[in-house]
């Protein structure tokens, strides 16, 4: 059962993500949570504390998806990789498009706010270790490198999924293509050498 801080912070990602950083108020907080009139204003007493408390909530939750994620996924092959790639893309710009929407926003804001960026960057960075090792896993000789270079990618196919939105356009064969790339062609010539 979450808090009542946490309560108040997850309705401002419902805000971020269905309504934008714009609407994001102590006032929109509190309806959004249906709590009372001046709850949010007794936890974050300026709207750049607010904020603030929803970078740090938003990391915790975006690190415990990719932790529950970094438990279960195991694959033993680029097509494997690229298949829960493509599983987390369709779920982040379907049942959960609002807290990717969300996600957007507080990266904007952290474009303009040095401040936020510093636990956006040790999130991000985090995920990127569970993706180096999947990649390390699979073969790859440089498996930081091309996670930063996957992820930036799907970051950039999920940005067009939900600013775009085309049902028939299918993000799997796009992501197979990207992690064979960048993987399968070393782990093919590896497999060549042995």
């Amino acid at each position: 059962m979450p808090t009542r801080q946490e309560q108040l912070l997850d309705a401002a990602i419902a805000i971020l993500g269905g309504q934008g950083v714009r609407h994001l108020t102590h006032r929109a907080v509190d309806a959004a949570a249906g709590l009372p009139a001046g709850s949010t204003s007794n936890y974050f007493k300026t709207r750049d504390a607010l904020v603030e408390a929803v970078v740090d909530r938003f990391a915790m939750r975006e690190q415990a998806v990719w932790e529950t994620i970094a438990g279960l996924v195991r694959p033993n092959t680029p097509d494997e990789l690229a298949s829960a790639l493509a599983a987390f893309v369709h779920r982040a710009t379907g049942e959960e498009r609002a807290t990717t929407l969300a996600r957007y926003s507080l990266f904007v804001e952290a474009a303009l706010r040095p401040t936020l960026r510093q636990k956006l960057a040790e999130t991000a960075e985090a995920i990127r270790d569970w993706a180096a090792q999947w990649l390390r896993d699979l073969g790859s000789a440089d498996p930081h490198a091309d996670s930063r270079l996957i992820l930036d990618q799907l970051d950039g196919i999920m940005l067009h999924r939900l600013t775009f939105p085309d049902p028939a356009a299918e993000p799997t064969q796009q992501i197979t293509k990207l992690v064979r790339a960048v993987v399968g062609k070393k782990v093919i010539d590896q497999g060549l050498s042995a």
